[in-house]
């Protein structure tokens, strides 16, 4: 074999290797662009089900491809979703994944242009959105100044802040699932219970503490009676022996009362 023939078989041996990796190559990235994510297993959520959650992370036909999901995920490119901090997807095979929820957690909320301004327990503001989250309450009666996501409350005052957050802090810690706590001209507070047509009066904020402790051991009895009213616990005080609540059921109802211990 002349010098030349060898050239071009070299040459056509080359061509053929590059042909092969090219169809090799092709060939990987039309099975990877059809592997989809079928199987997902949601945890973290509370805000949304996990039906909810799958739906706004895998919102798009792309999103389900396991090999643009380990893309993105190695890139860190995530969506911004609503009550959501952060979230991870983590393969467990080429059809499965783990979808971990980091949400925001608000524990109040406050309308203000014609949305719900949420925040957490900092007070800082993390969330606006025209969706009306269930056991989250809406603080009422009082005018707020600016509202800037990240920032935090714009109550006027430190003391009212305080009391806001006070509030919101101890309602999350007893589970007590709150629709609303409305203030008046002076800063009287009522409180609606989500779900139960009852309404709780605190009055002033002085041993608000122990109001909302009393209420919260109040409140089985009061739910298994199916007690429907105003509960009053305005002048409740836990140092002062023989303090008393009052509950007025509604109109139609057998008038009824509740004594603390």
């Amino acid at each position: 074999m002349t010098q030349k023939e060898a050239d071009i078989l070299y040459i056509k041996q080359r061509k053929v290797r590059q042909w092969t990796v090219i169809l090799v190559i092709l060939l990987i990235l039309a099975i990877a662009l059809r592997v989809r994510i079928r199987d997902v297993r949601v945890r973290g959520n509370k805000t949304y089900t996990a039906e909810q959650a799958e739906a706004l992370v895998f919102s798009e036909y792309w999103d389900r491809n396991t090999a643009l999901c380990l893309i993105n995920q190695l890139r860190h490119k995530k969506k911004s979703l609503p009550f959501v901090q952060d979230y991870e997807i983590m393969l467990t095979g080429p059809v499965s994944c783990d979808l971990i929820i980091y949400e925001k957690n608000p524990i109040g909320c406050i309308v203000y242009m014609s949305n719900y301004m949420y925040f957490d327990k900092d007070g800082v503001m993390v969330e606006s959105s025209q969706v009306r989250l269930p056991d989250v309450p809406v603080i009422e009666g009082l005018q707020f100044g600016h509202v800037v996501l990240g920032k935090k409350l714009p109550a006027g005052s430190t003391q009212l802040f305080n009391e806001i957050m006070n509030l919101t802090q101890q309602f999350s810690l007893y589970e007590i699932a709150c629709d609303s706590i409305r203030f008046d001209e002076f800063h009287n507070i009522t409180v609606d219970l989500a779900e139960d047509d009852i309404s709780v009066y605190l009055g002033g904020d002085e041993d608000i503490l122990a109001k909302i402790s009393v209420l919260h051991d109040m409140l089985p009895e009061i739910r298994n009676r199916g007690l429907k009213g105003t509960l009053d616990l305005s002048t409740y005080n836990d140092k002062e022996k023989g303090s008393t609540t009052s509950f007025k059921v509604k109109a139609d109802e057998e008038t009824g009362g509740a004594t603390s211990e």
